[in-house]
């Protein structure tokens, strides 16, 4: 594959990454309005547990990534993909089926007993919690086939598809609350039946770029064979979700489901901040495990370090305007100056997180590319057992913003630690250069940009909520633009642009 291919991907990846992100922020204050913050609780409380669920899928999404990234070009390999995608289907078949009954048999204590309700019935409390247990057992295969096209590198016609989705999802379920019916179970069956249709699309999707044969029958041996990597991945993983999911999980119960859905802003504002790296990481994970399985470490190091330079440019520029001015973000947002207040401090710790968070999961892809993840399964072992007991303490003592300020400080001590054990293991040499020319730079260029933005003191009171959201993104495209010419490579590119267009 071409270089140019994989700037389409990556230029794909953001179109697509971004609308599907701008969609679902732009419509959350239009549900909490329209449902009611508690009702919407319930939706925020699916995705979290959602992200817990998910952890069964045992590493075989990704697995399935990289199996189709190796075998895609090889004779007989998509043969081989398919055997492997129909015995793991059949496995998943099995877990959902067990996971949608155990959700049956515990929405009505869920209702009851773990979330605190105060104005909704608990039996629609009870009814939505098992249409949650349907859409969980559906994205299960999602997963596994959107796997699949990120290692066949379709990003492209991906983006194109999640664009469609997220436009049936979002703006069909606010017109569904609008016009037809504001009940929140009514919402849950909408969200239901688009589950079902992205999942035939992507089943279409996945079975029209694998060989016309017969029946397949799954293969025990097909499974064994990416198990070792996929087991791995899926421990890892497993844990990494209680540790990032804990908090919420905690604060689903100890406050109330109207404060849980202001809690979902944060969340999903926050969880924005990650999917900024998320375009660039699924264009170049296939392509770093390419390059290294044909012997080319250099290039993949390069390519390693790009991505890095990409993600601190636009992390820290985003980190730096949300963190900092989280209420103007959230009052522009919402318009809701209850809701802007409560959240906005939480909203500060947990933005600084994840945007460290962001930087340190480049020490995972070097892993992956490699296909040796035992070192990032120790870390997941020990270091949550260290961590675990913070974050309960934590939210137990001082509620969602105490929540936000441990989860800064974990992810901040754990970015001393790691990539610089993680680069001596895999790229000896490589973690100065990587800190001092790939993210430093972004990261003073935005410090003395907001210090100036601090001197200059702005009085966004005196503007009108469109134009305090225009402000805020301009400050944050501006940051941006000054974070790219920070750095060397791209100062060059841009001057050698410029010559030739005036050549």
């Amino acid at each position: 594959m071409s270089k140019i291919s994989i700037k389409k991907n990556i230029i794909a990846n953001y179109i697509g990454q971004f609308y599907t992100m701008f969609i679902g922020i732009f419509m959350l204050p239009f549900y909490i309005k329209y449902l009611g913050a508690e009702a919407y609780g319930l939706v925020g409380f699916f995705t979290m547990i959602t992200s817990w669920l998910m952890l069964l899928d045992m590493g075989f999404s990704s697995a399935l990534a990289r199996e189709t990234a190796k075998l895609k070009d090889k004779t007989d390999g998509l043969f081989e993909l398919k055997l492997t995608l129909r015995s793991v289907e059949t496995m998943v078949s099995i877990l959902s089926i067990i996971i949608f009954i155990s959700i049956l048999f515990s929405a009505h204590w869920i209702s009851e007993y773990w979330l605190q309700v105060k104005l909704l019935e608990y039996e629609t409390v009870e009814n939505c919690i098992i249409l949650m247990g349907l859409m969980i057992s559906l994205r299960w295969y999602v997963s596994l086939y959107t796997g699949l096209v990120l290692g066949f590198e379709q990003q492209v016609w991906l983006n194109t598809y999640k664009i469609f989705i997220s436009t049936i999802k979002f703006v069909g379920g606010l017109v569904l609350i609008i016009y037809i019916s504001d009940d929140i179970f009514h919402f849950f069956i909408y969200q239901g039946i688009v589950s079902i249709i992205e999942l035939l699309i992507l089943n279409y999707k996945i079975y029209s770029n694998l060989p016309k044969s017969k029946f397949v029958f799954p293969s025990i041996k097909s499974i064994k064979k990416i198990a070792p990597f996929a087991l791995g991945l899926a421990y890892t993983s497993g844990v990494w979700i209680v540790f990032t999911q804990l908090d919420k999980l905690l604060l689903s119960h100890y406050i109330s489901l109207d404060k849980y859905g202001y809690f979902a802003l944060v969340v999903t504002l926050s969880a924005a901040i990650l999917q900024f790296s998320s375009p660039i990481s699924q264009a170049i994970l296939p392509r770093m495990t390419s390059l290294l399985s044909n012997n080319n470490e250099k290039g993949m190091l390069s390519l390693y370090k790009k991505g890095t330079q990409y993600i601190s440019i636009i992390i820290f520029s985003v980190v730096g305007i949300v963190s900092v001015y989280s209420y103007e973000l959230l009052y522009a947002w919402t318009g809701d100056t209850q809701a802007s207040v409560w959240a906005s401090p939480i909203l500060s710790w947990y933005a600084l997180g994840n945007g460290v968070l962001a930087i340190l999961t480049f020490q995972y892809y070097l892993q992956y590319a490699h296909g040796n993840l035992k070192y990032h399964i120790k870390f997941n072992t020990y270091f949550p057992l260290i961590v675990l007991p913070i974050v309960f303490f934590a939210v137990n003592n001082y509620g969602a913003i105490g929540a936000g300020i441990a989860w800064f400080i974990i992810q901040f001590v754990t970015f001393i630690i790691w990539p610089p054990y993680i680069h001596n293991k895999f790229a000896k040499g490589l973690h100065k250069d990587w800190l001092i020319k790939d993210i430093l730079p972004a990261f003073f260029t935005t410090l003395i940009f907001l210090f100036i933005l601090n001197v200059i003191d702005i009085n966004f009171q005196h503007y009108s909520r469109f134009e305090l959201f225009s402000i805020l993104i301009g400050l944050g495209i501006s940051l941006i633009i000054l974070n790219a010419i920070a750095y060397q490579n791209i100062r060059r590119k841009i001057i050698n642009f410029i010559k030739e267009r005036n050549e």
